[in-house]
């Protein structure tokens, strides 16, 4: 049995911060979250550092902006050259690195993902991205050899990654699981939608019915072939219901885990952390879908688990750029000499003291976002323009928009003054590989004309020599 500490590291797609009981939702059945909630710590303040699933693992994977990567909204490309990753740090400290499931960096489909794309993982298997979770249920290993299931495609991740713990939890490891749920188009199995057909839900006061939440354009084919089960509502509610369902389907698989850490015994030396890559709109605002800065599409889920912590919240907010240092602080592994979040381990852990005074979000090109106390200021990343401001603790709802009240223009003012200065210096540290718009477009372009082959794509050096010839022709 390794003597080491251990991380495993478990995190949802698309599942917004409010989708649990123990995050006060009486509508949704949650058990073994609420298990690991009690038996942890809760950050009832975690925000995603981009609310889009590559970006958010890019910043996830390095600790760092999107900014400083060129990873800033554009799905389909590989972390840029230059980066120290997680577990290229975990490897170096004897830790086997390992990852099961969606991947979607570099490229998208239900395809292998290359070794050059892994971002140092030694041990994997899983999928580039598709969304459906009853079709072509295949994963890739480490040498691209492809595995099908005919079961619900949450199921057989969990049963890769129980599979993958028996063969490393005799060493210590640093294992991340990454799941598809509650991603649209929401196919739960059939007797997790039946516990909600019926159920009467409490909408959230923000809530507004919206057009087609079953949008076709985001499915792996088209709704009217989805099992029966799935189609008996066309508006928001079905689709939260729907949702909620494979919230809870996830939660059943999380279960099978967390129990078998109890029977291998691994809980005293483990550190646990369930998470989100960002959240869901389901019709707050009006609105559908990610992207934007509302707390349902910002603002996700944090349970850690220290052994020895149980019971505690923390309001204190975080964001993506501190899993990296948390995670090595718990290894004991040295931190990253690039990470820009700090570690939360202090917090997990049960203590109280200050962590950062903001944390930041970023989306494509559109918005930088700050939540200092109980502020949210929202900028527009070109002119620094005042978009938004709200006061979460009077409003959390963000139903009242404050921007450019006279009574809080200072406040305004320091919060512009603070994204500004946050910018200017995260981006002294900026990968001088990164992604820009033109080049991102540009090279996805090339890819899909097929001027690209197989292997020159999966090469980080092919990527960066022709990043390089861009940037020469436009000098």
């Amino acid at each position: 049995m390794a003597t080491k500490p251990n991380v495993l590291f478990l995190f949802a797609d698309q599942m917004h911060a409010f989708a649990m009981g123990c995050m006060g939702n009486e509508d949704i059945s949650t058990p073994n979250l609420d298990r690991l909630a009690a038996s942890g710590t809760v950050f009832e303040n975690c925000y995603t550092s981009n609310p889009v699933c590559t970006p958010y693992r890019a910043c996830l994977l390095t600790g760092r902006y999107s900014c400083q990567t060129g990873m800033i909204g554009i799905n389909n490309l590989p972390v840029p050259p230059g980066e120290t990753c997680l577990a290229d740090l975990v490897n170096k400290a004897g830790y086997r690195s390992s990852y099961v499931g969606k991947w979607h960096l570099g490229d998208s489909g239900n395809i292998s993902v290359p070794k050059e794309y892994r971002c140092g993982f030694t041990d994997f298997i899983g999928f580039q991205c598709v969304n459906d979770f009853y079709r072509d249920i295949w994963f890739f290993d480490e040498k691209e050899n492809r595995r099908d299931f005919h079961k619900h495609r949450t199921v057989a991740m969990t049963d890769l990654a129980l599979e993958r713990l028996a063969e490393v939890k005799d060493d210590p490891f640093c294992m991340l699981v990454s799941y598809s749920n509650p991603h649209y188009p929401v196919q739960p199995d059939k007797e997790y939608a039946e516990m909600y057909w019926e159920k009467e839900l409490t909408l959230r006061p923000n809530f507004q019915e919206i057009e087609n939440p079953f949008d076709p354009e985001k499915r792996y084919v088209p709704r009217s072939e989805d099992p029966e089960h799935t189609r008996r509502g066309d508006d928001t509610l079905s689709y939260i219901k729907m949702y909620y369902a494979m919230v809870t389907q996830l939660d059943h698989e999380i279960g099978r885990i967390l129990d078998y850490l109890e029977e291998a015994g691994l809980m005293d030396s483990t550190m646990i952390v369930f998470t989100s890559d960002h959240g869901d709109m389901q019709g707050s605002h009006g609105l559908g879908n990610k992207h934007v800065h509302y707390e349902e599409s910002t603002r996700v889920p944090l349970i850690v688990k220290v052994p020895g912590t149980s019971g505690h919240r923390v309001s204190t907010p975080v964001d993506t750029t501190d899993f990296v240092p948390g995670i090595l602080d718990y290894l004991n592994v040295p931190p990253s000499p690039m990470a820009e979040g700090k570690s939360f381990l202090e917090l997990a852990s049960g203590g109280t003291a200050p962590h950062r005074e903001a944390i930041f979000v970023e989306n494509g090109t559109n918005y930088y976002m700050i939540r200092k106390g109980p502020y949210k200021m929202v900028i527009d990343q070109k002119t620094y323009a005042p978009q938004h401001l709200y006061d979460l603790e009077q409003d959390p709802y963000e139903m009242q928009d404050l921007v450019d009240r006279q009574d809080l223009a200072d406040v305004q003012t320091g919060l512009v003054r603070e994204i500004i200065d946050w910018h200017r210096d995260v981006m002294s540290r900026v990968n001088p590989w990164r992604w820009i718009p033109e080049d991102a477009v540009s090279w996805r372009t090339k890819k899909a004309e097929g001027g690209v082959s197989r292997e020159e794509y999966a090469s980080v050096e092919f990527v960066s020599n022709w990043c390089l010839q861009q940037r020469q022709a436009k000098l």
